[in-house]
């Protein structure tokens, strides 16, 4: 499980500022097929307050760097409207209404805060929480594989061009590069998810260009296994 809560950078510019709710997830990512068509989440309202949730669906996909997302019946979430107390837990529960293909389907849950009351001081504003979690439907013969191509960047940093050439999504996770001798030249922690058939230009600070002429490698850390280029 982990804890996620809303902010609100430009809190200072209001005489009050209510919060948001703070939910805690399990599990943050959910997975579903011909043989498990129906998964759980618990959703814990790790508040004072009780908390009324809205659970909305959208299939997933993208272009270029953009997701975007558009209305859905081949996933349904039940309940879709609920009030959690505090220090209480939801159970909401998503069923499979399609078919696996021969290409990982994937669909987003955004489960958002819903207002329960107005403030009730002049110039108050309340934030309203709103976490996306996703869902996927993998193909009966998954493989995962990406390409890489570096591309030019400005300054002290190296770009790389990745295309999944799979069919089911990638999502990096830290990406270190290094240079002959197996001399770091740069790391970064990151979330990057690629959909099947997608690309992403990724951009690495590094300490110091690289050499012209020399061997690059790059280790990349995913969700699906570790690979070296």
């Amino acid at each position: 499980p982990f804890r996620v809560a809303a902010t609100m950078l430009a809190a200072f510019l209001v005489p009050g500022l209510l919060g948001a709710a703070v939910f805690k997830l399990f599990p943050v990512r959910i997975e579903l097929t011909s043989e498990q068509p129906v998964q759980t989440m618990a959703i814990e309202n790790d508040s004072d307050e009780a908390a009324r949730v809205q659970l909305r669906l959208y299939a997933w996909r993208q272009e270029g760097d953009r997701d975007i997302y558009e209305e859905t019946r081949d996933v349904l979430a039940n309940p879709g409207l609920f009030e959690i107390a505090p220090r209480r837990t939801q159970i909401a529960r998503f069923g499979l209404r399609t078919s696996p293909g021969t290409t990982e389907k994937a669909y987003r849950v955004f489960l958002e805060e819903v207002p329960t009351d107005r403030p009730s001081l002049p110039g108050e504003i309340r934030t309203l929480l709103r976490i996306s979690v996703p869902i996927f439907v993998p193909p009966a013969r998954p493989a995962a594989r990406l390409s890489w191509r570096v591309v030019p960047a400005e300054g002290a940093s190296v770009a790389f061009l990745v295309q999944n050439e799979g069919n089911v999504h990638v999502q990096l996770n830290r990406l270190t590069l290094k240079q002959a001798g197996d001399a770091t030249l740069g790391s970064e922690d990151m979330s990057v998810y690629l959909l099947p058939g997608t690309s992403r230009r990724v951009v690495l600070a590094v300490g110091s260009p690289p050499r012209a002429g020399g061997k690059l490698k790059l280790v990349v850390m995913t969700d699906q296994s570790d690979l070296t280029v």
